[in-house]
């Protein structure tokens, strides 16, 4: 593919450094161009959804949200049929499914061969969790050789198109100034791996936020940019957020680099980001898009609060 080859090349190029040959290599400006991002989200790119193919998903989701023993068989048949109409939602999470061991795989082949062949299927429509899909095949060698390169290609694929998984993985790259082992990072550039982390925090992908108000917090000292962030992180569902700001509206001391937010001491705001944290550790596909109307960020005074979470009340 013209993508993968493109990216590889760019990312190679980068990590090797200049050769004197100019034929071999972009120059120094058309890889940088390469590098360059815009935001966007995926919805931009997903066809609509088959009637039939979403009933069939909106059943799936029933049995697996049901209470108590959850008859995975049923559920992977529904979710067959709707992937058979292209519905892609099925696909994400048939895929999840086959990967956990939960659901066997269909005659004469291993979960992980079904699986590499749905993040094809959603490829080949340009489904963008399905270029991400792959890069994580391509990455933990599932279903496929292990190829880090070309797993860099896929996820680099799927942020340019919207999806907040990739832009997340992405963006980590491009903000970390050292690699594994300490080696430097020769693709570091942090104004471009902000920019993608910003793009997969707005796109509702609560590690990207937690990534970047930790950047802000330890890397910028800039504490109310990281506050920011952490709220938006814990309106998304992550865990760590909640638990930063926990810390944080503790107060504690400067020297604390870890937990200082340079927020004043309320003991009402630690104990219901506690119970936030604690539902997102019982139930990881909570979000709080009322968060506002839970705790909202100083110096917006907190309101009453029954305790409830508007998630639940919605079915969801």
């Amino acid at each position: 593919m013209n993508f993968k080859k493109n990216i590889i090349f760019v990312m190679v190029s980068l990590i090797i450094g200049c050769h004197d040959n100019k034929e071999e290599i972009m120059s120094a400006q058309d890889k940088e161009d390469k590098l360059q991002f815009n935001c966007t989200n995926e919805n931009v790119y997903l066809p609509a959804l088959d009637p039939q193919a979403d009933n069939w998903f909106k059943q799936a989701r029933v049995l697996e949200k049901a209470e108590g023993p959850k008859d995975y068989a049923a559920i992977g048949a529904l979710y067959r049929q709707a992937v058979d109409k292209d519905h892609y939602k099925a696909m994400r999470n048939l895929q999840n499914l086959l990967l956990q061991g939960l659901v066997n795989s269909l005659p004469g082949k291993r979960q992980s061969e079904e699986a590499v062949e749905i993040a094809e299927k959603m490829i080949k429509m340009n489904i963008p969790s399905g270029y991400y899909a792959m890069g994580y095949y391509l990455e933990n060698g599932y279903g496929v050789e292990p190829d880090k390169m070309a797993s860099l290609a896929y996820f680099r694929k799927a942020a340019d198109l919207g999806n907040p998984e990739g832009q997340y993985v992405v963006g980590r790259i491009f903000v970390s100034k050292n690699l594994g082992n300490h080696q430097k990072n020769l693709v570091y550039r942090p104004e471009i791996g902000k920019a993608m982390l910003i793009c997969s925090a707005n796109n509702g992908y609560g590690p990207a936020a937690y990534e970047l108000a930790s950047h802000y917090k330890l890397i910028d000292q800039n504490y109310k940019m990281a506050t920011y962030y952490y709220q938006l992180g814990v309106m998304n569902g992550d865990y760590y957020s909640a638990m930063d700001l926990q810390e944080g509206f503790q107060s504690p001391p400067s020297t604390d680099e870890l937990n200082y937010l340079s927020l004043s001491r309320d003991d009402e705001r630690v104990h219901r980001y506690t119970l936030i944290r604690n539902e997102i550790g019982k139930n990881p596909s909570a979000r709080f898009p009322d968060l506002d109307k839970i705790v909202p960020l100083p110096p917006a005074p907190l309101p009453k609060w029954d305790g409830s979470f508007e998630y639940k009340k919605g079915g969801k």
